[in-house]
């Protein structure tokens, strides 16, 4: 009896987060609040676990070593971005590209940096792994990423601007995710 009381403790858990986060059965439908973005995100994510395409047996071992080094410098890079993001966002966090009700604008520490610090971290983490693996299949993942994570800031951005009047200012001061690459360093 215990474990079904701790399962439903959990499943109510996990559905009040759900709720604040601004999760609902029609947005999921209609992608009201950005949710086909964050299941778009999560299967780019997931799918970098599948093994490397062409297989490393066919590099030579010294340049192997190189590229393995270099991904995990990289990979590490991003995994230390997103933690101190995460951190630093705190309550306000959301997976949604949609602000909670109650949430706060955060601009400084990671935020003074990057507007998008949580994507950029990601960004590191997946190029990494695309490196590390020497998978052209990981890249590609790679670039379907910075496409999805660009398409969703961007919408975020759009109700980041009714949110908080301030926030176009920021915009101004702060690049979006990677400093001086046009793609990912909007100004509007």
């Amino acid at each position: 009896m215990k474990f079904n009381s701790n399962k439903y403790i959990i499943f109510e858990n996990t559905k009040k987060i759900l709720f604040k986060w601004g999760f609902t059965k029609k947005g999921l439908k209609t992608n009201e609040k950005g949710e086909w973005y964050l299941t778009i995100q999560l299967i780019l994510i997931f799918l970098h676990l599948l093994p490397p395409w062409p297989k490393l047996e066919l590099i030579s071992y010294p340049i192997n070593i190189f590229f393995i080094s270099l991904g995990l410098l990289i990979s590490l890079k991003g995994i230390a971005i997103t933690y101190r993001a995460f951190v630093d966002l705190g309550e306000n966090l959301t997976p949604l590209p949609y602000p909670m009700k109650e949430s706060i604008l955060v601009k400084n520490k990671s935020y003074q940096y990057s507007r998008h610090p949580l994507y950029k971290g990601l960004l590191f983490i997946s190029l990494g792994i695309s490196i590390i693996t020497q998978s052209i299949f990981h890249f590609f993942l790679f670039i379907l990423l910075v496409y999805t994570l660009r398409t969703k800031a961007r919408k975020e951005e759009e109700m980041l601007k009714v949110k908080y009047k301030d926030y176009k200012n920021y915009i101004k001061e702060v690049p979006a995710i990677i400093k001086n690459i046009n793609f990912l360093d909007w100004k509007s």
